[in-house]
């Protein structure tokens, strides 16, 4: 059976590719969503989206324990599917409000069931593969805009949306009948003892720390996801052509610093790697605030490796400190926390800008990334496999 999932690592990084590619579909679309309906109509849309997307991951986590991976991946990618062909053909506000709501909770149903399952089929060497599925991700991001953009350019938004309904309804029906489903192990604390010991709680503080840094240095590529081509744009005056281009840099290294960083962090050890991204990252950001327009891109393109490593070994680290039998619960809310800067950033970036000006913003962020560093170095070295032997 191990080695029929290690054959599943194509079709998950197509899917994760996918995930982003819908991820972004809603942002992409706004500007035509405020043609149509007014800018406080889309950007209920837009939030609607965001907000299930990126708080319900924790829920879907837990789901796959009860469920099943499969069915929660093969679901998703159908009710995104079906809310973006429903939305295509209604007018009313409280119903696509409530139909975006829906469409991201599909989404949010992907990280948390497929890391766990590349993670534990390919434990010999987790980085590499999980920086290959990572890259994924990438190509999704980066295409994915430029298609949508081309799309709504030559068809509309409402026909966009039943087109790139298509492919998410066809790989369902391909990841149903291809991902094999693995029985939730058993936790032998929970059937042997009610006592917890110091071990068993030693065992959680390191994902607790884990997630604690996630959060701050996660915040730099929230932040640009949000917030850099209005920087770019109205910080440093470029024209949207330029803007565009730089966002596309912050992105384009992640296919392949992910593996790269994925296999440096399998060599060297996950801490030693995810400080160094840290600080890379924290760097960058703030060069891009200080160098000159010419030479943007050299900071952007650093950026995004940072960023995209940082996302790859994280997810190795967690998969390596998560018990076995609470790992897809643990990364639903890992991507939870992650995510939910996007709720909260947009908003105060720029209230910032309209008072301080654009550069303060990214300049905080990469000074809070560097908080994740003493919290990165006091979590446990060891994978943290609860077994018969934390009993107290």
């Amino acid at each position: 059976m191990l080695e029929n999932r290690k054959k599943q690592l194509p079709l998950l990084a197509t899917s994760h590719g996918l995930n982003h590619v819908n991820q972004l579909l809603v942002p992409v679309i706004a500007p035509e969503l405020i043609g149509e309906f007014g800018e406080s109509s889309a950007g209920l849309f837009v939030w609607c989206f965001l907000l299930s997307y990126s708080l319900l991951p924790a829920v879907s986590g837990y789901l796959t324990q009860r469920f099943g991976r499969r069915r929660l991946l093969a679901t998703g990618f159908t009710i995104s599917a079906a809310c973006f062909f429903a939305i295509s053909l209604t007018d009313n506000i409280v119903i696509l409000a409530l139909l975006f709501f829906v469409a991201g909770a599909g989404g949010s149903t992907y990280h948390p069931s497929g890391f766990p399952i590349l993670a534990e089929a390919y434990s010999d060497n987790r980085g590499r593969t999980l920086g290959l599925h990572q890259a994924g991700g990438a190509i999704g991001s980066i295409i994915g805009p430029v298609l949508t953009g081309l799309m709504v350019a030559g068809f509309a938004w409402r026909s966009t949306m039943m087109l790139i309904a298509i492919p998410g309804l066809v790989l369902s029906a391909v990841l149903w009948f291809s991902i094999e489903d693995q029985p939730t192990p058993v936790d032998p604390v929970a059937k042997l003892s009610r006592r917890i010991s110091l071990k068993y709680l030693s065992v959680y503080s390191s994902v607790v720390l884990f997630l604690l840094a996630s959060f701050f240095y996660v915040l730099g590529q929230r932040g640009t996801d949000a917030f850099a081509n209005v920087y770019f744009t109205y910080g440093r005056g470029l024209q949207i052509v330029e803007a565009s281009f730089l966002f596309s840099a912050l992105k384009v290294a992640g296919l392949f610093s992910a593996p790269v960083c994925g296999r440096l962090s399998d060599s060297y050890g996950r801490k030693k790697i995810l400080v160094a991204l840290v600080v890379l990252e924290s760097v960058s950001l703030y060069a891009i605030t200080a160098l000159p327009e010419a030479i943007l891109v050299l900071p952007c393109v650093t950026f995004g490796f940072a960023s995209f490593g940082l996302l790859t070994v994280g997810e190795a680290l967690l998969a390596d400190i998560a018990p076995d039998n609470q790992r897809g619960a643990i990364f639903g809310l890992s991507l939870t926390i992650n995510f939910a800067p996007y709720i909260f950033l947009p908003p105060i970036l720029f209230a910032m800008s309209s008072v301080y000006g654009f550069s303060l913003g990214f300049i905080i962020l990469s000074g809070l990334m560097l908080v994740s560093i003493p919290l990165i170095l006091k979590i446990g070295n060891r994978p943290s496999r609860i077994s018969a032997d934390v009993v107290g």
